[in-house]
Formats: C-alpha cells, structure tokens, sequence
C-alpha cells in the first residue's frame, strides 16, 4: 500500500526531529502551551507553578541534609535551574540529565557544558550506585507505565542513599487541569507508584520503599534502611512539612499525615 505524503514526510528523521524540536521549545517556553518551566524566575517561579518551589526546596534540603548527600542526579532536570540551585545552595555535586534536546542545550550552556546529560530516562549512562540521592520531580507521569518501570529501575540501580519519586497526584485527573491534560498518562497514588518501584528494582537491592503522605502530589521514598533507619520515611516528611510550613508553602497539614505516622509506628512495632 502506497503511503502518503504526509506520512512519508512526517516519518522523515529530519522533519520528526524538526516537530520534536519544536515541540519542546513550546513545552519549556511558550507559556499558553501545557505544563513546563516558562521563563523568567525558573527556581523561584518553578514553572506554571508558582508557589511550588518552596514545596521542592523542603524536601530536597530536608533529603540532603539528612542523607548528608555529597552527590545529586536530577533526572529529568530540563534547563538545570533545579541542579544549578543545588549546588549553589546546597553545595552539592547536582547532576541533571533530560530527554530534551533543547533543554539539555541551554542547561550545559549555563554550566560551560558541564554536569548535564541527554538521554532517555529509562537508559540512563550511569553505573550503579553513582549518586548518594536521585530525585525525580514531574516527570514520569508522563510516560506509559512499562517505560515508566523501566525508569524507575534506573533510579533504583543508581541511587547510594535515597531516591525521592514525585508525580501528579491522582485526584488532579478529575480536576479542570486533568480534562485540559493531554500529556499525562499515568495519573497514580503513591502506593501504586511504590508497587511499580518495588516490582522495578533488583532483586538483591538492599533499598526500602515507601509511599508518602504529602498533599498534591503522589510521592514515593527509596531509601537505605541499614545506613539511615527504618524510621527514615518519617523523620524525612516530619522535617520537610515543617520546612514548608516555615517557607509559607502549606496551607494546611497533609490530610493522610496522622494515618500515614500511625501505619508506620505500626509497621516498626512488628519489626
């Protein structure tokens, strides 16, 4: 069967990488086009969330500060605004590593082209254990749950210490943004996040996994209970709500908090 122009052409490397490119020049910049950062203050702004950051830099400092993480991955890091503050601030050798072309080109052009790496987040050029904490913001939401597996299990073999996993909570399909969201496609909890984490990693892999309680978004905890504690999950949302709670970043406690803190003491007392 004859093809036809359109798909001839559109299946053309040059213009599939044209359509791709300009894709994503409207994702990171043009600010009527769905989610991305936007320009202007990108760690401050955070992207078409304004009020969002101080939510990110509690729980990345708390992360750091309690892992004593020296090294960063930042997977799925567009322009580096998140690895670059990281190491500014906290003094970390951040990492950022992005799909996108355009983004990855303009984040190794603010470091001299140091620090940032394009590849697929499920292959990542890596070797295991090469980060003490990966941290993954927004990202694999976005893809289909076998890849999104895959990536997990990168960031699984990657991470020394702790990986922290964040996506778009579950309820925001039923939102006014989920009916205008055509890009998601996993619209999870955090305990099917952590089942996909689980089931992801290697067999042998000495990390723990843990579903977090935090309000508007569906996060998960991989973490080294040898070196950090069992008691760990806690210790990390209990620090984190409290850094929000100082940025002005919560409105009010997290809901699944009380529950959440009471399953966890219940776990620790079966051992």
């Amino acid at each position: 069967m004859r093809k036809s122009r359109q798909s001839s052409v559109i299946s053309h490397p040059s213009c599939v990488a044209n359509v791709e490119g300009e894709f994503e020049r409207r994702y990171f910049e043009d600010s009527d086009f769905p989610p991305g950062l936007k320009g202007g203050d990108e760690v401050r702004g955070y992207g078409y969330y304004p009020n969002y950051f101080p939510v990110v830099e509690a729980q990345l400092a708390t992360l750091v500060e309690l892992t004593g993480a020296r090294s960063l991955l930042d997977v799925g890091c567009g322009k580096g605004a998140l690895a670059g503050y990281a190491r500014q601030h906290w003094g970390v050798r951040a990492t950022g590593v992005d799909r996108s072309r355009h983004a990855t080109h303009i984040a190794r052009r603010a470091t001299g082209g140091r620090m940032t790496a394009r590849a697929d987040c499920a292959r990542l050029p890596f070797g295991d254990g090469r980060f003490d904490l990966v941290y993954c913001n927004g990202v694999l939401q976005y893809l289909e749950a076998g890849a999104a597996r895959a990536a997990l299990g990168e960031i699984a073999r990657l991470a020394r210490r702790a990986a922290f996993v964040s996506n778009i909570a579950a309820a925001q399909r039923q939102s006014e943004w989920g009916q205008r969201d055509h890009l998601t496609r996993l619209y999870l909890r955090p305990r099917q996040w952590a089942g996909l984490l689980q089931a992801a990693q290697p067999p042998a892999s000495p990390l723990r996994v843990a579903p977090l309680p935090f309000e508007g978004e569906s996060a998960v905890l991989l973490y080294d209970a040898a070196a950090l504690g069992a008691a760990f999950p806690l210790r990390f949302v209990e620090l984190a709500v409290e850094r929000m709670r100082r940025l002005g970043a919560l409105a009010r406690t997290p809901p699944g908090l009380a529950g959440w803190r009471d399953e966890i003491s219940r776990r620790r007392e079966r051992g």
